[in-house]
């Protein structure tokens, strides 16, 4: 007999901010002027907030339940950096000065979640967008030539699907702030 938490049973899952049309577009245009082919899809740019992972019905249920009134405050991030991590040899874009806004929301979610067994990672939150994967680096030394300005106001529970060209991103839900 199975119990409901089987591998079957169990969607990879991330909570995100979730760019709109026009800025997904910039990020699109820096990931291809600097990246070349090694960029991400530009459907798939986003910026993490709480990595998930592997999540069965009754986790997400009971996640949706504890974010249910979030309030998600209106946040204005500006990516002007490119940044570059050797190690995972990922190119990303974030902001030369941090969001104690978003450091909070994200302390905040964490918090709701851990009081359903969510257990958080272990390093530190630091936004970014992943340009592209593979990259040999080092990242670029000039700034962004036209930084994103980037007005968000809600977060979006995102599922990843496993399909035979790579992975797919699916926005599940959101909540507005």
């Amino acid at each position: 007999m199975s119990s409901p938490s089987t591998t079957h049973d169990q969607r990879r899952l991330f909570l995100a901010l979730w760019p709109e049309d026009a800025e997904r577009r910039q990020m699109a245009e820096m990931a291809a002027s600097i990246a070349g082919r090694r960029r991400v899809r530009d459907a798939h740019l986003h910026l993490t907030l709480v990595f998930l992972g592997a999540t069965d019905s009754a986790h997400l249920a009971a996640y949706e339940a504890a974010l249910a009134d979030v309030s998600v405050p209106i946040l204005d991030l500006i990516l002007d950096r490119y940044g570059y991590w050797p190690r995972p040899r990922i190119l990303w874009l974030g902001c030369s000065r941090s969001s104690l806004e978003l450091d909070n929301l994200v302390a905040n979610l964490r918090q709701r979640l851990c009081g359903c067994g969510f257990t958080p990672e272990r390093r530190p939150f630091q936004a970014h967008i992943t340009l592209a994967r593979n990259h040999p680096g080092p990242a670029p030394m000039q700034s962004p030539v036209a930084p994103v300005h980037w007005r968000i106001g809600e977060v979006a529970l995102v599922e990843s699907l496993r399909e035979e060209n790579g992975s797919c991103y699916r926005v599940l839900r959101r909540w507005p702030g």
